[in-house]
């Protein structure tokens, strides 16, 4: 198997995860969100905050998922 193939199977498998993760996440988010708003008037921007926080989460995980394939490999791409 060539490495830039086990790389795209590598990326592949890390890229549905994480998109799983934030699917399940961002519904799981929203019901809270939905629960907080009928009970303080500050829930919008904790929904807003905790939406961000999730957002920034999913981005470095997935830059430092790339970041490690791709160090891993760098060997084998040249």
């Amino acid at each position: 198997m060539s490495a830039i193939r086990l790389l795209r199977r590598n990326a592949t498998t890390a890229l549905l995860v994480l998109s799983v993760w934030i699917t399940l996440a961002s519904e799981s988010v929203q019901q809270r969100g939905e629960h907080a708003r009928f009970d303080d008037t500050g829930s919008e921007s904790t929904e807003k905050a905790v939406l961000t926080a999730i957002g920034l989460a999913a981005a470095l995980g997935l830059g430092a998922a790339i970041t490690a394939v791709v160090q891993k490999y760098q060997g084998q791409i040249h």
